[in-house]
């Protein structure tokens, strides 16, 4: 084996220890094997990535590029093959070089992260779950299949039989929210976060039943478009899906998101029926 060849492999087993110790609840292996689904042959994967979102179980494949220069476009190219063939959830190449504008152009059309380290300084990969809900939510396209499962996975009060793909509602069951007040602020928060997650989403409607001031049940329902929460929140949602942190710091910490805010926004935007008629109508 050359010196080369050696210090290529030193590079991936760092990589390798890096990740295991950062990603204790997943697994990873080194030099995996990979049935194509397309080649139909076994693909080389540098390190593979085995845990779950959501209770959902996720694949992820880390390519490790030792060059004396900058990875090119051809790279990228194999790669989003690889991701595809394999049915990757998500792909991940870590060079010790960089890699030019192209390549970066290239890979953000199929949402993919680049992460860039220096060989010597292994410790600056940061990597945490946020990456692996940062890339969930950015491939997510909006079908009823995934808008569905994302509903799922965000709450287990998500009530699919009352629920309507095709007029984009999301119907809550009975426990989402005790009172009127987390009604109004439980259907802000579901509406911005469907929002987030699927960039073609233009208009949603959110109903969630809960008792008012005088312990009488009802459903509170609201119809909202993108652009109009976009700017009584003062927010973009195709900026907050770019990172999970965003999301903490930019909505959920948001100084302006306060009681006083959600009843304005549940005057202008939020009706409400007897939870009874509601349930004769269907």
């Amino acid at each position: 084996m050359s010196i080369e060849d050696k210090t290529w492999r030193k590079y991936e087993r760092q990589i390798h220890q890096e990740l295991t110790s950062v990603f204790t609840d997943c697994e990873f292996e080194f030099d995996d094997r990979i049935f194509g689904k397309h080649s139909r042959i076994d693909r080389q994967i540098d390190i593979s990535v085995r845990g779950k979102i959501g209770g959902n179980k996720i694949l992820g494949i880390i390519d490790c590029k030792h060059f004396s220069t900058n990875i090119d476009v051809k790279i990228i190219e194999s790669f989003l093959g690889m991701l595809e063939d394999t049915k990757a959830n998500f792909g991940l190449i870590i060079t010790n070089k960089g890699y030019s504008l192209a390549v970066k152009n290239r890979a953000n059309i199929r949402n993919l992260r680049l992460d860039i380290i220096e060989f010597d300084e292994l410790e600056k990969i940061k990597l945490t779950y946020d990456y692996f809900v940062n890339q969930n939510i950015k491939n997510l396209e909006l079908s009823k299949y995934e808008f569905f499962k994302r509903a799922k996975e965000n709450s287990g009060f998500f009530d699919s039989n009352k629920s309507n793909y095709n007029k984009r509602i999301i119907t809550f069951k009975e426990g989402f929210a005790n009172t009127e007040y987390y009604a109004f602020k439980k259907i802000i928060k579901e509406s911005a976060r469907l929002f987030r997650d699927f960039s073609d989403l233009e208009i949603i409607t959110i109903r969630i039943p809960a008792n008012n001031d005088l312990q009488e049940k009802r459903l509170y329902s609201s119809t909202i478009k993108r652009n109009d929460l976009e700017k009584l929140l003062n927010l973009n949602f195709r900026y907050l899906r770019e990172d999970i942190k965003l999301w903490r710091s930019d909505f959920l910490e948001n100084g302006d998101y306060t009681k006083e805010s959600i009843y304005n926004f549940a005057k202008k935007n939020i009706d409400s029926t007897k939870y009874s008629d509601y349930i004769k109508e269907i």
